[in-house]
């Protein structure tokens, strides 16, 4: 199974000026993809905090996503943070800055042209030739942080790169409180170490109390547990599965 993590980078997010979505959408698409994605940080646009993420997280995890950070004001600082990370220097790419040249025309200049100083040994990821590329350090991909331009890179140049087996879901919607199951959920989980078992109590007005949820990569794996966990229910405390 592949582990991933992600660093979302802005002071914007942090004060409250820009909403975040780039973190709900990977945790979203990543369980999709059957990638875990284990842990998410929020960091200011400062360079040596985002170096010293960057190098832990490429060291804990297959994948590593940034948000944030790539544009051209003196704020973007994402590139050399990355950089520095693996002690690399930036480095001026020229098809980039061919790219570039020919998107901006007459208002290409050095302030827009930051944008293709990259990691040394960067690889471009390209969905388009004219298209800014996915930029890959190791094992991290640096990513937009405008969110329409987040969701387009990941959809055109990496989901299919990093797709795995899906997670398989099964859950039980119950008519009663946690503490009638703890003691079960919590057998059924030693029983399953590989498994994953949650319990989510509602407060509201719906039709349940809790679901319950068993989660694997193996079908067979999670029909067994969930079979032993419905076992161990009042079959008048269950309301429906899925």
């Amino acid at each position: 199974m592949s582990r991933a993590g992600a660093i979302i980078i802005g002071n914007e997010v942090l004060s409250g000026k820009v909403e975040e979505e780039n973190a709900r959408f990977l945790i979203r698409e990543l369980r999709e993809m059957g990638v875990k994605l284990e842990r998410i940080v929020f960091l200011r646009d400062e360079v040596e905090e985002i170096a010293s993420e960057v190098r832990r997280m490429s060291a804990a995890y297959d994948h590593v996503f940034t948000s944030g950070g790539v544009g051209s004001t003196h704020d973007d600082v994402t590139f050399l943070g990355v950089a520095r990370a693996f002690g690399r220097e930036l480095r001026l790419d020229p098809s980039l800055e061919s790219m570039l040249a020919e998107r901006f025309g007459e208002k290409m200049n050095d302030v827009v042209r930051r944008m293709a100083s990259v990691p040394e040994g960067s690889k471009l990821l390209y969905a388009r030739p004219d298209r800014f590329p996915v930029l890959q350090v190791e094992n991290v991909f640096v990513l937009p942080g405008v969110p329409l331009f987040f969701r387009a890179k990941f959809d055109e140049v990496l989901r299919d790169r990093l797709r795995g087996p899906a997670f398989v879901l099964r859950q039980v919607f119950i008519s009663v409180q946690e503490d009638e199951i703890a003691l079960h959920l919590e057998a059924v989980q030693r029983a399953h170490p590989d498994l994953e078992l949650g319990s989510y109590p509602r407060f509201d007005d719906a039709d349940h109390r809790v679901r319950l949820t068993v989660e694997g990569r193996d079908r067979d794996r999670v029909e067994t547990a969930f079979a032993e966990l419905l076992e161990g229910l009042s079959p008048g405390w269950v309301v429906r599965t899925e």
